[in-house]
């Protein structure tokens, strides 16, 4: 019965420590994927804005 006791406690252990490293990761992966998406939406209104100037000179 020791030894079962000891190997769900190492079972358990190593579970927690898994979840844990799967939440950071999801994490970084949100928060990349949030900074990348806001700095497209910043290039391609700063290129449509250089297209409005450039085509305000004809």
């Amino acid at each position: 019965m020791d030894k079962f006791i000891a190997f769900s406690n190492s079972f358990l252990s190593y579970l927690l420590l898994m979840v844990i490293i799967v939440a950071v990761a999801a994490l970084g992966f949100t928060v990349g994927r949030i900074l990348r998406n806001r700095k497209d939406a910043k290039s391609v209104q700063e290129v449509s804005s250089e297209a409005v100037t450039s085509g305000s000179d004809n």
